[in-house]
């Protein structure tokens, strides 16, 4: 692992979600989501008893500007009262709040499924180059936490540094929809769908948001941080439901393997990949 590196402020971050990587990743799986792994908080899972079918996938989110985005500890966002961060009592660390969206579109019909994934610790997880710029070596690699069951506390440094990107693999929890009602969504048919993922998403601004300056883009829509441009944050990719059982390995072009036993949480530790599978 290369040693970090001092921060890069000049600029602008822009960040994307690594669309090939989401592509190349999904999978559908049977599988028990079992109960005491943050899964089920992570998932929506309703019932842990039972097999239920999922698709699962990567997503990738490179900063490719010219400036890093630097969060710092979110203890103080904490004490400073500005919405950004919330203690996540399953994981037992800091999670950033609406980092990202993640949706299940029919093209037919537009209907959509959401992800019930909310928390996210935004982190250096992987070099990337992307034909954009040159990583360098990373600077974000603490989620930080209060102190509490897990130990003392730990000062966080959250962010991504240009030319790294956050990661969560498909292996994480929450990283999948729930297929078969059982997050008490409509069940999902099999058929033609498309993931889409959008990193740093809108929203309507309030008082709240005005006192705390968060960044406008041209619509006039919020944004939890600041990036050269908005209009490059989505990602989709079209995937197939099947009709039949996945197998045990999975069913998509990022099966091939069994999912692990328990599922990881998304901590300074997580399982990540270079090829985005």
């Amino acid at each position: 692992m290369a040693a970090a590196h001092e921060g890069d402020f000049t600029g602008a971050t822009d960040l994307i979600v690594d669309g090939k990587a989401l592509e190349g990743s999904w999978v559908v799986y049977d599988q028990i989501l079992k109960e005491g792994t943050c899964t089920l908080e992570e998932g929506g899972v309703i019932d842990p008893t039972v097999s239920h079918r999922v698709v699962r996938f990567t997503v990738n989110t490179p900063n490719i500007g010219d400036a890093d985005i630097a969060l710092g500890d979110p203890a103080v966002h904490v004490a400073a009262g500005d919405g950004l961060y919330q203690l996540s009592t399953c994981h037992q660390h800091w999670h950033f709040q609406h980092y990202a969206t993640y949706e299940l579109v029919d093209p037919a019909t537009g209907k959509v499924w959401q992800a019930a994934k909310r928390g996210f610790c935004m982190i250096d997880v992987v070099p990337w180059n992307g034909g954009v710029q040159s990583p360098t070596s990373w600077v974000y690699r603490v989620c930080g936490r209060p102190a509490g069951p897990n130990g003392p506390a730990i000062v966080g440094n959250q962010g991504i540094s240009t030319g790294h990107a956050d990661q969560y693999y498909k292996w994480l929890g929450g990283q999948y929809f729930v297929l078969d009602g059982g997050d008490g969504q409509a069940p999902v048919p099999p058929g033609n769908y498309i993931i889409r993922i959008h990193v740093n998403p809108p929203f309507p601004c309030t008082k709240f948001d005005r006192d705390h300056n968060r960044p406008v883009d041209p619509q006039g829509m919020c944004h939890n941080f600041f990036e050269s441009r908005y209009d490059n944050n989505v990602a989709e990719a079209p995937i197939t439901l099947p009709v039949s059982r996945p197998g045990r390995t999975g069913f998509g072009p990022g099966g091939g393997q069994t999912p692990p036993d328990v599922d990881p949480i998304d901590d300074e530790n997580r399982p990540a990949t270079t090829d985005g599978k």
